[in-house]
């Protein structure tokens, strides 16, 4: 079993374009990165998503990525930080940001398709789980930067994440990034994953299951 970022071999040219796919980020849903491949990757891209998979699987196998799941979703996590031939993983023209951008917009529509659409008990159940993740972020963030969890100051930023969402996106992200820094991915990973009426349904259910604690 090979180190994590294995430089013992080099990727192949659609290993590196996968590679590429995650952009700046350290974690990316599958989904994404697929998308994202194939307007990356111009020359390479007529690839099915079985393919794909196989492709991922192997890199996994390298040592160079590993899956992990994000809120139901597949995803993995980047491994490798550079090659020994000096060929850049990041993006480093405008083009590649633009390919990247496109590929993310892409998934997102496909993704939110495999959700439930209308207010069911599976829905809710999905919601709570989420909303609940959120919380235990919230929780070990203030673990680490007080060194105490406060059941009432944890209502008080799920409350406020709520109504910065129903104002707009904009406002919730300004939110997190003056108060809870330390969400910012986790809530970012959701928000692009399920869509912003998904998130709120999970901040209200959350903030709902932790009102009692609040002083």
């Amino acid at each position: 079993m090979p180190e994590r970022g294995s430089q013992e071999e080099l990727p192949s040219e659609i290993e590196f374009d996968i590679i590429r796919s995650f952009g700046w980020a350290l974690v990316e849903l599958e989904e994404t990165l697929y998308e994202r491949f194939l307007h990356l990757s111009a020359r390479r891209s007529i690839m099915s998503l079985e393919a794909f998979k196989s492709h991922l699987k192997a890199m996994e196998s390298k040592g160079w990525i590993s899956p992990i799941h994000l809120h139901g979703f597949k995803g993995y996590k980047k491994l490798i930080a550079e090659t020994e031939s000096g060929r850049s993983l990041e993006p480093k023209v405008p083009l590649d940001e633009i390919r990247l951008a496109l590929g993310s917009k892409k998934a997102l529509p496909k993704m939110k398709l495999k959700g439930t659409t209308k207010i069911d008990q599976e829905l809710l159940e999905n919601s709570e789980t989420v909303g609940k993740a959120i919380r235990v972020a919230l929780e070990a963030w203030m673990l680490r930067e007080t060194g105490r969890i406060s059941k009432g100051l944890v209502h008080e930023h799920m409350k406020n994440m709520c109504q910065a969402l129903n104002e707009s996106e904009e406002s919730l992200f300004e939110y997190i990034r003056t108060q809870i820094p330390g969400l910012l991915i986790e809530v970012g990973q959701i928000l692009r994953a399920r869509g912003p009426d998904f998130l709120l349904l999970s901040l209200k259910l959350s903030e709902a299951s932790v009102r009692k604690y609040s002083y």
